[in-house]
């Protein structure tokens, strides 16, 4: 390479970076595409609503492990409103302890005086634990009121990458085939609907970023699923249940 095409190829890229920092010296109102990497937590259930007369009593819940990773980017049309998508991988789950009448599934029982499977009207204590993970692509309206802010509303599409929804049922009994069945007394046993969880979920999405530095921001977002758990033909659970989170997180503004 000679000396003409060195300080050719010196000159583009002293314009080049010149034309980037340019760029990036604007305000944050000012720019045309924004990119944003946030982690966070989600605290909330997968739940039937209202809940059903078959719930008689709440007794313990706590959320797991259930975290968020995603990368959003948001194209501007004006110095107000944008458009924004992205992808995040997401885990939704909770453990739940309840006090349960007439409530129809399926239960596996190992002990006592019965064992086998047994489908019916059981009533007792029963313990769930859901853990499912999401790959979500969102599609949000946005909204930038000041630099400080940042408002997203609209929906997601969600495909389930792996699904846990298990658990126990004890002191109780079980009406065999329905109301009128054999009572098979339940010391011990458990549930698993795993498998039945649905392949996809889809529902409402809001968030909102304050950024409390150029970069960094504190992320408050609510997911709404509008499509049931479980697929209308599943006869485990009698009630349809939603995926209802909502995550609490740090963003970093790329």
């Amino acid at each position: 390479m000679n000396k003409k095409n060195i300080k050719r190829n010196i000159l583009s890229l002293l314009a080049i970076f010149t034309c980037a920092a340019g760029l990036f010296a604007q305000p944050e109102s000012g720019r045309q595409w924004e990119y944003k990497a946030f982690a966070g937590y989600n605290l909330g259930g997968s739940s039937p609503l209202p809940l059903p007369a078959e719930i008689r009593k709440i007794n313990a819940w706590s959320p797991g492990l259930n975290g968020t990773l995603a990368f959003h980017v948001t194209r501007w049309l004006n110095r107000e409103w944008g458009l924004t998508s992205g992808l995040a991988i997401d885990v939704k789950g909770m453990t739940v302890e309840a006090e349960v009448k007439y409530l129809n599934t399926s239960l596996i029982v190992g002990e006592g005086d019965h064992t086998g499977t047994f489908s019916g009207m059981f009533t007792g204590q029963n313990t769930t634990k859901v853990r499912n993970g999401y790959l979500v692509l969102p599609l949000l309206l946005s909204c930038r009121p000041s630099d400080m802010w940042r408002l997203h509303l609209g929906g997601y599409f969600a495909w389930q990458r792996d699904a846990k929804f298990e658990g126990s049922a004890s002191g109780g009994y079980i009406r065999n085939g329905g109301p009128a069945g054999d009572r098979i007394n339940i010391e011990k046993s458990t549930f698993d609907f795993s498998d039945h969880v649905r392949k996809t979920d889809a529902g409402l999405m809001a968030l909102g970023d304050w950024f409390f530095t150029n970069k960094l921001a504190l992320s408050g977002q609510l997911s709404w699923g509008m499509i049931p758990l479980f697929p209308s033909g599943f006869n485990g659970i009698p009630y349809k249940m939603y995926n209802i989170y909502f995550m609490g997180g740090i963003a970093y503004r790329l």
